[in-house]
């Protein structure tokens, strides 16, 4: 697998300008037992569903809509829920994207897995985050001013799982908005349609690449949010973006059974390994 360049490497930590830290902790804040379980659980998990993505096919449709937003030269957001989790750490590697993840012990596993294929994470939550779009825990804010930055400033692309981390499945949370209010970039959704796969035992269901399989990324949109939207705004673009996001999942869970569903989302344009 590509690794990271080095210069990704040098942000990692505490940063001075943000206030936050980002990518991985160090070991040293572990104990053994945790450790132990980080070092063989990574390559344990990671390896097996790396090996069966990288045996698919992979395609893409609205690419065209993608590329002409990356053209402009400014951050994207790409909004998914949850359960495709697996497929976005696959097409986001080594493309110049950020997360958030929970700052506590849970959340190590994912931030050195992101780092391992050069997505950089903000250590932090916005689980706390009100109605109107204010963070009331301190790290969550610290780590949302870090990702406005990051994606105005610096050009990177945010990943949001926006009905993570606990859910419940398939319902928007506003920290997708927060930052596309703060940073005036546009959403975009990714929805996955992938035959076939796993599906785990968890809160949401997620999806698990298996070998040999399809998998198909949609890009729609995108959304805007004004910088001025009042609450009542802010709440119509939640479920307007909402909505759309499920009919989009329900498109991409027919997509391989139904003629009419492929006819109006189109064919895609198959890549064999993005990213490499």
């Amino acid at each position: 697998m590509k690794r990271p360049p080095k210069e990704f490497f040098e942000r990692l930590g505490y940063s001075e300008e943000y206030g936050v830290h980002l990518g991985p902790y160090g070991d040293e804040q572990f104990s053994l037992s945790s450790r132990l379980v980080l070092w063989l659980g990574i390559p344990l998990g990671v390896g097996p569903v790396t090996v069966g993505y990288e045996l698919s096919r992979v395609g893409i449709v609205g690419g065209d809509l993608n590329d002409r937003l990356l053209s402009q030269r400014r951050g994207v957001i790409y909004a998914h829920w949850h359960r495709y989790a697996q497929y976005y750490y696959f097409w986001a590697r080594h493309r110049r994207h950020v997360i958030m993840i929970s700052q506590k012990e849970g959340g190590e596993y994912g931030a050195r897995c992101m780092a391992r294929v050069g997505v950089l994470s903000v250590r932090g939550s916005t689980s706390s985050l009100s109605r109107t779009g204010i963070i009331r825990d301190k790290k969550g804010k610290e780590a949302l001013t870090a990702m406005v930055g990051l994606v105005r400033d610096e050009g990177f692309h945010a990943g949001l799982t926006v009905d993570g981390p606990k859910g419940p499945a398939l319902t928007l949370k506003r920290g997708a908005i927060a930052l596309a209010r703060e940073t005036g970039s546009p959403i975009v959704v990714m929805t996955v349609a992938a035959r076939p796969h796993v599906r785990l035992f968890n809160w949401d269901r997620m999806w698990v690449p298996l070998p040999f399989s399809r998998i198909i990324y949609f890009f729609t949109g995108p959304f805007y949010v004004p910088r001025n939207a009042d609450e009542a705004e802010l709440e119509e673009i939640r479920r307007d973006l909402e909505a759309h996001m499920r009919q989009m999942t329900q498109k991409g869970d027919r997509y391989f059974l139904d003629k009419a569903v492929r006819k109006e989302l189109g064919e895609p344009v198959y890549e064999r390994r993005p990213n490499r």
